[in-house]
């Protein structure tokens, strides 16, 4: 009995973990270019995605989470419980984004909204 039971539990056990393999993970945010031709570089933002979740955060700042849809090239954000003010520094001029997903290779992540393009690190 221990046995089919061992047995059965890690079969369940080896389930997807990630269903993104290019995108799930964490990711540190480089550097971004706003519509406008302002650019900015920078070091302690980072972005997080697994199972539909996505988290943002500052270092000393706090976080966001929210949830994403990936569907071929492209990449749907929402956040709830924050401001479109607060996603600014992000990269982000709403709550609600929609993003091209212009390079997404496990090592590096390029995403293009109307508002700005992200540059991300694998971290």
């Amino acid at each position: 009995m221990i046995m089919i039971a061992v047995v059965t539990l890690s079969f369940t056990a080896c389930g997807p973990m990630y269903e993104y393999r290019d995108l799930d993970g964490m990711w540190q945010l480089r550097h971004i270019e706003y519509e406008n031709g302002d650019t900015g570089q920078l070091d302690n933002l980072y972005f997080s995605f697994q199972k539909h979740i996505i988290n943002v955060r500052q270092l000393q700042s706090g976080s966001h989470f929210g949830t994403f849809k990936y569907i071929d090239d492209s990449l749907h954000v929402c956040f709830n419980h924050t401001t479109a003010e607060e996603m600014k520094k992000y990269g982000m001029n709403d709550t609600i984004q929609h993003f091209r997903v212009e390079k997404a290779d496990g090592n590096r992540l390029v995403l293009k909204s109307n508002y700005a393009r992200l540059e991300f690190r694998d971290y």
